[in-house]
C-alpha cells in the first residue's frame, strides 16, 4: 500500500480550531475516493493527513481537483485558513511489522 501525506503547517493560535476540523468527519467518502486508509494526526505546529491506498497521489490529484463536491471544495478552504499546505509521495524508509499479523 503507499502513502501521499498532507501536511498543513498551522499558523499560531490555530491549533484548537485544527483539532476540530481533524476530527470531523470526511467531507467526502474515502473508500470511493480510492483510499484504503485515512489518519490525521495534529501537532501545535501541524495538521498531517496520511492517505493510504494503491494510488493515493492520483486519488488525492482527482478528489481536490473535483470542484463539483461543494462541501470539500468548503473543507478546504477552512484549512487555508489555519495554515500552508504541501503534499508529496511518502516513501517508508524503515516499517517494522509483527509476524503474528496483528
Amino acid at each position: 500500500m503507499k502513502q501521499v501525506l498532507v501536511v498543513f503547517h498551522l499558523r499560531e493560535g490555530s491549533e484548537l480550531e485544527a483539532a476540530r476540523l481533524a476530527a470531523a468527519d470526511p467531507p467526502f467518502d474515502p473508500e470511493e475516493a480510492g483510499f484504503k486508509r485515512l489518519t490525521v494526526y495534529v501537532t501545535h505546529r501541524e495538521a498531517i493527513f496520511v492517505l493510504e491506498g494503491e494510488e493515493p497521489e492520483w486519488s488525492e490529484d482527482d478528489l481536490v481537483d473535483d470542484f463539483l463536491q461543494p462541501a470539500l471544495r468548503d473543507r478546504l478552504d477552512e484549512w487555508r485558513k489555519l495554515a500552508d499546505v504541501q503534499t508529496w509521495p511518502a516513501h517508508p524508509i524503515f516499517l517494522w511489522e509483527s509476524s503474528t499479523g496483528e
